[in-house]
């Protein structure tokens, strides 16, 4: 079972994320692109869904994190190379095999994919940080 201090870092995490998702998923991107594409996206998604979604993607992400942090020198780099992984091939991908779902709609999703990560990555270091023993 993990410590507190990682729970507490998931329950932050994920409220940060589903703010900053609310207003560029749901706001920006809405009017950019999902209302212009009715056919292919939902316009009114399951809310409870997606915010239990980035709650489970942010657990998911501490719980990595938690092995490897030593890895990188901060959160947000390991948020860098964390969202390059996931977002990167996931978007291009649907623009290749998703009928109507547009080039710049992938690249949109996969830069903001990639910010996304650094955004946890940054809220997981700060607040998980391990404590160095002193000499």
């Amino acid at each position: 079972m993990k410590n507190s201090k990682f729970w507490l870092a998931v329950l932050v995490g994920g409220l940060v994320v589903n703010i900053f998702d609310w207003l560029v998923q749901g706001i920006l991107f809405k009017k950019m692109f999902y209302s212009a594409m009715p056919d292919l996206f939902v316009q009114e998604p399951n809310i409870a869904a997606l915010v239990i979604g980035d709650f489970v993607a942010v657990l998911v992400f501490a719980w990595i994190y938690d092995k490897v942090a030593a890895s990188f020198s901060s959160g947000v780099m390991a948020g860098l190379y964390m969202g390059i992984l996931v977002n990167f091939p996931t978007w291009i991908f649907a623009h290749l095999t998703v009928r109507g779902y547009s080039y710049g709609l992938a690249w949109s999703n996969t830069i903001y994919g990639i910010v996304w990560y650094m955004i946890v990555g940054a809220v997981l270091a700060a607040m998980m940080k391990k404590v160095q023993a002193t000499a």
